[in-house]
């Protein structure tokens, strides 16, 4: 506590009497012992000890008047040596704590027992300390209501002195046993409009509450922030916890809650004064995005402060349109969802643009890429090239959607033709593709065959993780492979036919496909390859299985715990953290599942045992064009599959024309004519594959 200026004035100064009389004046005023003890150690300075004991004396002979025992005992405490006789000391604290706890007699007199603090002067070691513990355990007494550290709320219903210990009823447990020790550190009181209180004594009251007045409470019964998580824990009880949302969804849009933080929000009340200033002083404060996200958040707030937050953003973003066009064409579209009419045109900003491809990478949100995609043609003659670019490039496919509207047919023809070339590079792209074909055949014509097997590739790779629910759905009936099938020759579905038994898929997805073929192809029923393995290296195999064992032991689980987390936070409808878990979820248990199914089908490939009559699996192959050029590709299993490397999957198109073929056979691989002109065990060719 700090000493008033006046009275430091004066003891700086050397001013003993003005200081005296300071302190008589404030004694006939509202005591703050702090205060005093602060004054009493600046005059033990000045060496005036004589006059610091008389002056304490008077503060002591004040306090007992008003019956103020509690400040008294931090008198004592604080200065106690300065005014009281030697040896007097314990029997003043004595006969302050029977004043002050005169109401509860009989339990001061067992505790004095029990601490020791009745034996005399002889036995008051640690007298403070022993003074702590009593002032502790007396703060709670039979009956009272607490808050139990990780526990919740429950009732005092016992203090059994002899075992120093109080019993409580919580909410799920009756009788847990606190001792008087830790009492201190678990127990905390609950003043009667204490929201937790109210709970216990009247939750019909808090019932009734509208969703602002409960949220009120709760956020007023405490001294701190709470997260969503914490009010989820309280009100859930009061009501029922399928209606979490909606009621936090609209107890906290009133204008006195204020929420901060980054992904983890905390929220306080504000008087309605207040709440205005504050938010103005954190939007000054804020980062230019984040701006934006608190001119959304004053939508409760007056129309004075939203014009002034809309004024600030629009000045912000025509002072960013040159050095952070992104950034300003944001804010710009977030003052118009705000109904603000900005005072500059979005199309000189675009047409100004040095690096459109950056401009548009740097723009996180959605909505406003769409936005600039749709003005870009006004402004710019090079929007077709742009937006052909931007095609491959987008993230998301409801934005592609939007530049596939934009863009004439033959475009975007070529634009989908180059979304397969490399799906794994340009994944948003090829999704759009895929879900596409399923009700425009311009997308699909004459690429049956190649969309089928891409999006079966596609459900392995990790590129499509974010996607890879999506494309499952396009299996279903009505989606786009189903509509494919009937479209393929009898050589293309008998290829299908072994892709679709090995593809990544449930078998409630992949029974319907097979029969659909085998309707539309009867011959495939007579051919049918029983064949089911799954031919994979050892190592593969091997890696396969430690996979299997980090996502049943690690991530699966670390996963539920996020779920749990995020699902704290309620109103899932808005959770991010929600979804995204969940979607993570999805995304490993189902790739867990494919990984388990896999293992159990592999079988090892023998490299040392594979003959090299007719080209098997396991085998390399060397090939020749009419032109000369040679190549070498080595037949391996889906896992091992690398193109780029010259190792193909037994599944695929080109293993499937050139297994079992013997030298001199010919194949046709993109548009050449090559001649099998030597066949290789892998366990003798140099070099073997990675």
């Amino acid at each position: 506590m700090r000493i008033p200026p006046s009275i430091q004035h004066s003891l700086t100064g050397g001013d003993i009497d003005a200081v005296e009389a300071e302190w008589l004046a404030a004694v006939d005023g509202e005591i703050a012992v702090e205060t005093f003890l602060a004054i009493t150690n600046g005059l033990v300075r000045l060496n005036e000890g004589e006059r610091v004991g008389t002056l304490l004396e008077l503060l002591d002979d004040q306090l007992q008047d008003r019956g103020q025992w509690a400040e008294r005992l931090d008198l004592i405490r604080g200065a106690g040596s300065r005014y009281l006789r030697s040896g007097q000391v314990y029997e003043t604290v004595l006969d302050t704590l029977h004043e002050l706890y005169r109401d509860r007699e009989s339990d001061l007199s067992e505790l004095l027992h029990e601490l020791g603090l009745d034996r005399g002067r002889q036995e008051t070691v640690k007298l403070w300390d022993k003074v702590d513990r009593l002032r502790n355990l007396l703060a709670f007494q039979r009956g009272d209501i607490v808050e139990m550290t990780g526990r919740g709320v429950g009732r005092i219903a016992e203090v059994n002195m002899p075992l120093q210990t109080f019993k409580v009823d919580l909410e799920k447990a009756n009788g847990v046993a606190v001792g008087f020790r830790a009492a201190g550190k678990m127990l905390t009181l609950l003043p009667p409009e204490h929201v937790l209180r109210r709970k216990l004594e009247e939750p019909e009251e808090l019932a009734a509450m509208k969703p602002p007045e409960l949220l009120e409470r709760t956020l007023k019964s405490y001294d701190r922030p709470l997260t969503g998580a914490e009010v989820r824990a309280i009100v859930v009880g009061i009501i029922p916890a399928r209606r979490w949302s909606s009621w936090w969804t609209s107890a906290r849009k009133q204008a006195q809650v204020l929420s901060s933080g980054g992904s983890r929000q905390t929220y306080r009340w504000v008087e309605a004064t207040d709440a205005e200033s504050s938010l103005w002083q954190e939007f000054e404060q804020a980062a230019p995005r984040a701006r934006i996200g608190l001119l959304r958040r004053a939508a409760n707030q007056s129309q004075e402060l939203r014009d002034r937050m809309a004024a600030f953003l629009d000045d912000l973003g025509l002072g960013l349109a040159r050095g952070q066009p992104a950034l300003a064409f944001e804010i710009r579209c977030a003052l118009e969802r705000f109904g603000a009419e900005p005072t500059w045109p979005a199309e000189e900003l675009l047409a100004s643009l040095k690096d459109p491809l950056d401009f548009f990478a740097s723009i996180d949100p959605r909505g406003p890429r769409e936005q600039a995609y749709r003005v870009l043609p006004d402004c710019r003659s090079d929007w077709r090239d742009v937006l052909e670019k931007r095609f491959l490039l987008e993230t998301d496919t409801k934005a592609i959607g939007t530049i596939a509207e934009l863009i004439d047919e033959d475009l975007r023809r070529r634009c989908a033709a180059r979304a397969q070339v490399q799906p794994h590079r340009t994944p948003a792209a090829f999704t759009w593709l895929a879900e596409g074909a399923a009700t425009d055949p311009a997308l699909r014509d004459g690429r049956q065959n190649r969309l089928l097997n891409l999006l079966i590739q596609a459900l392995r790779n990790e590129a499509f993780a974010p996607f890879r629910l999506r494309l499952k759905a396009l299996f279903d009936s009505g989606g786009t492979v189903p509509k494919l099938l009937p479209e393929l020759t009898l050589e293309e579905a008998r290829q299908a036919e072994v892709s679709i038994r090995h593809a990544a898929l449930e078998d409630y997805r992949r029974e319907p496909l097979l029969t659909a073929l085998h309707l539309k192809f009867p011959d495939l029923l007579a051919d049918q390859d029983t064949d089911d393995d799954l031919y994979a290296l050892p190592a593969s195999i091997a890696t396969k299985r430690e996979r299997l064992r980090e996502l049943v032991e690690q991530e699966l689980p670390a996963n539920r715990k996020a779920i749990e987390e995020a699902r704290a936070l309620g109103d899932l409808r808005e959770n991010f953290e929600y979804k995204s878990a969940r979607q993570r979820h999805e995304y490993l248990t189902s790739l867990a599942t494919e990984l388990q199914q896999d293992l159990q089908r592999s079988t090892p490939i023998d490299l040392a045992a594979a003959a090299c009559d007719k080209l098997r699996i396991g085998n390399q192959a060397i090939l020749e064009s009419e032109s000369g050029e040679q190549r070498t590709l080595a037949i391996l299993g889906p896992w091992e599959s690398a193109p780029e490397r010259g190792i193909i999957s037994y599944e695929s198109d080109l293993a499937l024309k050139l297994l079992g073929s013997e030298p001199g056979a010919e194949v046709e691989m993109d548009g050449e004519t090559f001649t099998l002109q030597a066949i290789q065990t892998l366990a003798s060719a140099s070099p073997a594959p990675e």
